[in-house]
């Protein structure tokens, strides 16, 4: 058998284990299918519960097949809000303190709060992330623990739109805000960083090797283009001019509701993957940029037209890199990954590795920093973590 051979076998071998891998019970009524899930410095993986009134946190120690017991985070009942594209956060730093953040209907639908934790077993009292909270509608916010101890949180924001209604062209801004983790956090005040984004469309956001924070998201450009650009965050807190960075040319009126996903792996290397229906391109496409973004490799279309591929998710881990999105058969969901360990240069035949008939999450992709995982989540039969990997003497195509 040749190595891509055994890769293929490889990968289906795991598809069709994967029950095997991390299994609950079907979820309960009041139990929401939008989870998140990641890695602590101790292997421990953490989790999110979300159900009707409450945030709750558990973790594993077996790779998610039993779990511990929960932990709320709010103490106070509250309607919690998450959809597919404003689903919970979680982040867990180098000490192994918990960071959680969630969305829950108060003065403003969807507000979003933050809350956090020496060691998981009791949480700070939850707070807005926004300084405009009671006043304007904020939502899909995105947080990042970086290398230097601090804490981002970016957000998708309506009070700059009387502005937008002037201009005719753009949909709402991000706003940013960022502080020194610790014992408390506070927060300062927030400050714009991007304007003409497209509101529906979830912004990726990932840590640069020298320190800066890299922003994806899908712009409003003249003419209702809604195309990708990017941006960047010095350390020192400046901000770039947003360029560029898809040219689909992807002309509607209104929100496609289908955000791009980033990754930038050790070696700087930038992993972009997006959705579009342009005029030049419609799928699922993949590139990479070994210049921070300023030039991206020729894209590559990711599964196939005929599936109605979606929601894809990338992840790097040194020269491994693991790709993941939804298809749709009609019937059935199904999650299809593959896999490269050249830096995207060449990738694996796409394998299913999960599905369901009932409703599910987005797929993403977690590390341990040892090997790359799909965490999912689906009504009947609950959270499942499935590793998505080859042998060291596989290669690819």
């Amino acid at each position: 058998m040749n190595h891509f051979a055994l890769l293929c076998s490889t990968l289906l071998l795991l598809a069709l284990s994967y029950n095997l891998v991390a299994k609950t019970e079907r979820l309960l009524p009041e139990q929401k299918i939008y989870t998140a899930t990641t890695f602590g410095p101790d292997g421990r993986l953490w989790r999110i519960l979300s159900a009707q009134k409450s945030i709750s946190i558990d973790y594993s120690t077996d790779f998610g097949k039993s779990f511990s017991q929960p932990v709320r985070v709010n103490s106070t009942d509250m309607p919690i809000h998450a959809w597919d594209e404003n689903p919970p956060t979680l982040a867990v730093d180098r000490t192994g303190r918990v960071y959680v953040l969630y969305f829950a209907d108060d003065k403003q639908s969807s507000t979003s709060f933050f809350s956090h934790s020496d060691n998981g077993t009791q949480f700070s009292a939850p707070v807005k992330i926004s300084s405009e909270a009671n006043t304007w509608y904020h939502y899909q916010t995105e947080m990042l623990i970086d290398t230097a101890n601090r804490v981002h949180f970016i957000w998708h924001d309506v009070r700059d739109r009387a502005e937008y209604k002037k201009q005719g062209d753009g949909d709402l801004s991000i706003y940013h805000v960022s502080a020194r983790t610790g014992k408390i956090i506070n927060l300062p005040t927030d400050q714009r960083i991007a304007k003409n984004i497209c509101s529906c469309c979830r912004t990726a956001m990932a840590e640069d090797v020298d320190g800066s924070l890299v922003i994806l998201a899908r712009y409003v450009y003249p003419g209702n283009i809604r195309d990708h650009g990017l941006l960047k965050l010095s350390p020192d807190g400046k901000t770039s001019e947003p360029w560029r960075v898809t040219f689909d040319d992807w002309e509607i009126e209104g929100c496609p509701a289908h955000g791009p996903a980033l990754s930038i792996g050790a070696n700087g290397r930038y992993h972009m993957v997006w959705f579009t229906q342009g005029e030049k391109r419609s799928g699922i496409f993949y590139a990479w940029s070994d210049d921070q973004g300023k030039t991206l490799s020729s894209p590559t279309q990711v599964g196939d037209q005929d599936k109605l591929p979606g929601r894809a998710d990338v992840l790097a881990l040194d020269k491994q890199v693991a790709l993941a999105w939804k298809v749709f058969d009609g019937t059935q969901t199904r999650v299809e990954a593959m896999y490269s360990t050249d830096g995207g240069l060449h990738w694996s035949k796409p394998q299913v590795v999960a599905e369901t008939a009932t409703q599910s999450a987005h797929p993403a992709l977690i590390t341990d920093g040892k090997q790359i995982f799909l965490s999912w989540n689906s009504m009947d039969t609950g959270f499942r973590l499935i590793p998505i990997r080859q042998s060291d003497d596989d290669s690819n195509q």
